[in-house]
């Protein structure tokens, strides 16, 4: 009985060993044909490759395929950038897309990293139960015309059955909206002062609807806010907004976003995976 037990374990470890031989030997051939693929799309623009590597592999559950994410640093005409790219491979087979026939939609939709202990941090948590069972991350910018449609509903929803579900908030103003970072740091200070539930009255007040300006092409910091402060009923200044502690934690919270491959707004995140359906966290609702 011993000696089958031993048989036994020396075949699984066998197994296990051969196993991530095959996914070291797949991965090196990935890096090697995903940097053969840039370093020829990059020379179209005179551009280098700085570095690359893999930052994720998750397993399909489809006949063998996983996928991989790459994080591409290069340097185009002086300017150096960071960019994610995946690749899907079954071991065989190397394909930059892989479509579900019977969802319609691409793998890449789930290519995100499950999000770890660091992003339910209580200085994040703006709604619900602490030690709920379920958690929903937003990542979010009060600028963005999706968001003010569909954050503050969630917010309030939260909000109204607050026990089975903790809701952390992260800011995320996208550059294509150019006074979005001085609302985004003109929340945090007020809720450093005290004001309730700022995040969620933001998008209520639908700052661009209301005062009439372009969210993509207004760029007078100083005016939107001049809005704000009105709204609020508080005096914050413009030092206040340009302090290196607060654009520390503005960048803190673009980081995270960052590391969770998250690049659109709002992107959301139930009990640690990505929900691209934003709704999940109702089935938990009470």
């Amino acid at each position: 009985m011993k000696k089958l037990l031993m048989l036994k374990s020396l075949m699984i470890a066998t197994l296990l060993s051969t196993s991530a031989y095959a996914d070291t030997k797949t991965e090196k051939l990935l890096i090697k044909f995903e940097k053969n693929r840039v370093i020829k799309s990059l020379k179209r623009v005179k551009g280098k490759l700085n570095n690359i590597n893999i930052v994720l592999k998750k397993d399909l559950n489809q006949d063998g395929w996983k996928g991989y994410a790459f994080n591409l640093d290069f340097t185009v005409q002086g300017q150096k950038l960071s960019q994610k790219d995946f690749l899907f491979s079954n071991g065989n087979l190397i394909s930059p897309e892989l479509i579900n026939i019977k969802t319609k939609r691409s793998f890449k939709d789930i290519m995100y990293p499950k999000l770890s202990k660091e992003y339910f941090s209580k200085k994040h948590l703006i709604a619900g139960n602490p030690n709920a069972k379920h958690t929903l991350v937003i990542f979010s910018d009060p600028l963005c015309p999706i968001c003010i449609d569909e954050v503050p509903f969630i917010i309030k929803k939260v909000m109204d059955n607050p026990k089975n579900i903790a809701l952390y908030y992260y800011h995320l103003p996208l550059d294509m909206h150019p006074t979005a970072k001085t609302l985004s740091k003109a929340s945090m200070i007020a809720s450093d002062m005290g004001l309730k539930n700022v995040d969620y009255e933001v998008y209520k007040v639908n700052f661009s609807e209301k005062y009439k300006f372009d969210a993509y092409s207004e760029k007078n910091q100083k005016k939107v806010l001049e809005m704000f402060n009105k709204e609020f009923n508080t005096k914050i200044t413009m030092k206040q907004i340009n302090d290196k502690k607060l654009n520390d934690r503005l960048k803190h919270d673009l980081q995270m976003s960052e590391d969770a491959f998250v690049n659109g707004t709002p992107s959301v995140f139930f009990d640690g995976e990505i929900d691209k359906s934003r709704s999940k966290y109702e089935t938990v609702l009470k």
